[in-house]
This record gives structure tokens, sequence and C-alpha cells, in this order.
């Protein structure tokens, strides 16, 4: 009897000192915050997360991607056609990033996305001349035209990853790939000269172009646990 006593005493404290470090694991990493840097499609950005439970992590995220005077010269007829752009997007999100197996951190994001500055311009510029007949017109008479493509206002985002917004760890790397639903694009055309009538199809335009609305989202982040 003493010898099952002793065992069942036994057996009692093994559950015990398991179910104990089973819950400081846990105590130590739920409810617990981190910093992010982000490097993805959208630039930079900055990120805070807290961890809600095992398999629930909340985000609040800021992005912003800025390029300009991106330059591309295309020849047309001995000539070139200079195009210049320039792109900026600020955006923040919140998303809720849910880890359905305990032992892997692959995760499904889910939130929301305001871009408050989502423009890109386009500017094209004729630096050589045409001739019809006897009449020889040159840049100014050609004219530029300048397109606007404007994206502000909310998108969802929905996207796949690897590795936790707080990490089990002091420091943690995660992968993820997404995308967002932007907004119905506004379009705006200006032009001079010549090619001033081609201000008119703004509104055709933006009806072609209604459903490209998919934003593809790569992110690599680098995380530390506060």
């Amino acid at each position: 009897m003493s010898i099952k006593r002793n065992l069942f005493y036994f057996g009692l404290l093994c559950i015990s000192c398991t179910c104990f470090g089973q819950g400081v694991t846990e105590s130590n990493y739920s409810n617990k915050f981190a910093i992010a840097l982000n490097g993805s499609t959208l630039g930079g950005g900055l990120e805070i997360a807290r961890n809600l439970s095992q398999h629930f992590n909340l985000r609040l995220r800021g992005n912003i991607l800025s390029i300009k005077d991106f330059v591309q010269e295309i020849e047309v007829d001995d000539a070139n056609l200079n195009v210049t752009a320039d792109t900026r997007f600020l955006e923040f999100d919140l998303s809720l990033e849910y880890l359905p197996f305990k032992s892997s951190s692959f995760k499904i994001i889910g939130g929301a996305a305001h871009f408050s500055d989502g423009k890109t311009k386009a500017l094209a510029t004729y630096d050589g001349t045409l001739e019809y007949g006897e009449i020889i017109l040159g840049p100014e008479e050609i004219g530029d035209l300048e397109l606007t493509l404007d994206y502000n206002g909310f998108a969802p985002y929905l996207g796949l990853g690897f590795g936790r917004a707080v990490p089990k760890n002091k420091f943690g790397v995660s992968f993820e790939a997404g995308s967002f639903y932007l907004p119905e694009p506004k379009v705006d055309i200006t032009a001079t000269g010549m090619l001033a009538p081609t201000a008119n199809q703004a509104v055709s335009l933006q009806e072609d172009i209604r459903d490209y609305r998919w934003f593809p989202f790569l992110n690599l982040r680098l995380s530390v646990r506060i």
C-alpha cells in the first residue's frame, strides 16, 4: 500500500509541476506587447501589437511609401516621350491575427486600412518635334499631359503568414503576404496644347480601371516584445 500511495503522490506532484510550468509559460506570453519595424510593398512602417490570447494578436500599423521623380523615357518617332512619376501612400491599419495551431506560427490576418494619402501622378512631355508637311510643331505646341490617380479611403485587408506579432521570445521575425482591396480610384487628367482634348477621357479611363483595386502586400517584419 505504501508503494502505491507513494506512486500516487509522485504522480500528483508531476501533474502539479507540469500545470504550474505551463501556467508560467502562458502567463509570460499572454497580454504582452510588441513593437515592430516593417519593410513591405507599402514602403516602411511601424507597428504595435498586443497578445490577446494564445491564438489571437491585435495589431495597429502605419506604413508610408514615397517615390519621387521616377523618370521613364519612351522613344517615339526618333524623339523621347519623358514620363515623370510620383507616388505616395500613407496608410494606417488595424488587424487581428489568428494562429490556429499551438505548435506553429502560421497565421491568418484580417483587418481594415485607411489610405489618407494614396496618390500617383504621371507627367508626360514630348521633347522632340512633329512635322506635318511644312508645319513643324515643337514641345510647346504639342503640349504635355498629367494623369493623377487617387486611392484615398478605407480598404479591407486579408493575408496569410508565418511568425507571431508578439513573439514568444524577446525578438521575432515574421513574414506575410496578402492584399488590400483599395477604394475605387478617382482619375484626373490635365493636358495642354494639342493634347488638351485628352483631358475629356478622364471619366472613360476611370470606368476602365475601376476594377483594378487589389494591391498586393508583402511584408517582412522584425519585432521586439516589451
